[in-house]
This record gives structure tokens, C-alpha cells and sequence, in this order.
């Protein structure tokens, strides 16, 4: 993608967010739940997100040797579930903060339209986490977050979000938003 495609994903993701803050200028108002524009998201937004990470694989190869361990989840929560919308959550607020963290952006092309996505996702999704749990009859309480994986390196995390970062925005993401409200 060149600086013109590059150009465009951030316009197109800068008025998303104009919209929706100037739907909702003051904080005092809570958001509303809607998820359903990220059933598919914009192919130059995946393009700028499969850029980062293929440029990001490319610049990794060097590492040797390579003693990370990519590990699935096992039992991944149900789609329509508070705990799914809650791991979406998470790995929104995970993937930011890694992508913020990185040593040099300016050599990842589509660093700067994924984090205004995640910054956006992570907005709309945190609404849904607020609105679950709004006041309501009582319920259990929700499940403590899974423990963290301290054992890996924290290069070995930013490779596992990165690498993670397009089926958290094409799966996971979509299904949330697919499911609707959590039950």
C-alpha cells in the first residue's frame, strides 16, 4: 500500500471517529452498545493491518533463535457471551498498548490507521462491556481475567499480538458484533 492508500484508511478511520464523537460530544452521556459496523470492516483497513504484520514477520525472521511459543486458546468463550465480549475487550486494550509501544512504527507500514482502529474498536466495545454491566438483576460476578503469561518474553508478546492481530479484528471482533448484545 502506498502513501496514498495509507492516506486514505486514515481519513476514512479519522471521520468514524469525528461521527461518533460528534453524535456523542460530552463523556457524560454513556455510549451505546453497537457493534454492527464492524461486521466487515473496510478491505483498506484489513490491508493496512495485513501490511503491518507481514512487514513485522519480515523484520522478525532475523530473530534467532526463536524460542516462542504461539499457544491457542482452549476453550474459547462462546460468541453471544459477556466473557467473549470481555476477551475482545482485552485484546483490543493488549493490542494497542503494544503497537504503541513499538520501537520504530515509522518502519511498519499501517501502524498509524491500526491503532486509530483499535482506538475506536476499543470504544465501542468498553460501551458493550459498560452496558453488561449496567444495573440489572444480579448475577455471578464476572470471571476473574486469565492469568497472564509471564513466562513469555516481552518480544515474544508483541509477536504473538501482532501475529494475532488480524484474526482479533476479522474473527473475533465480527463475532461480537455479529452476536449482538451478550447474554
Amino acid at each position: 500500500m502506498g502513501p496514498r492508500g495509507a492516506a486514505a484508511v486514515a481519513v476514512a478511520l479519522w471521520v468514524l471517529v469525528a461521527a461518533g464523537d460528534a453524535a456523542e460530544p460530552g463523556a457524560a452521556t454513556p455510549r451505546r452498545c453497537l457493534l454492527s459496523h464492524y461486521r466487515s470492516l473496510d478491505p483498506r483497513a484489513l490491508a493496512a493491518v495485513k501490511a503491518l504484520r507481514d512487514r513485522y514477520e519480515e523484520a522478525t525472521l532475523s530473530w534467532r533463535p526463536c524460542n516462542c511459543s504461539f499457544r491457542p486458546r482452549r476453550d474459547p468463550p462462546r460468541p453471544w457471551s459477556c466473557a467473549r465480549l470481555r476477551l475482545v475487550a482485552r485484546g483490543l486494550e493488549d493490542a494497542q498498548a503494544v503497537l504503541s509501544r513499538l520501537r520504530s512504527p515509522e518502519r511498519l507500514p499501517g501502524t498509524g490507521p491500526t491503532l486509530e482502529l483499535l482506538a475506536a474498536a476499543r470504544r465501542d466495545v468498553g460501551a458493550c462491556v459498560s452496558a453488561a454491566r449496567a444495573p440489572g438483576p444480579s448475577g455471578p460476578p464476572p470471571p476473574a481475567p486469565p492469568p497472564s503469561r509471564a513466562q513469555d518474553s516481552p518480544r515474544c508478546h508483541e509477536a504473538s499480538v501482532i501475529f494475532n492481530l488480524l484474526r482479533l479484528l476479522t474473527r473475533d471482533l465480527r463475532l461480537v458484533a455479529d452476536s449482538g448484545p451478550c447474554l
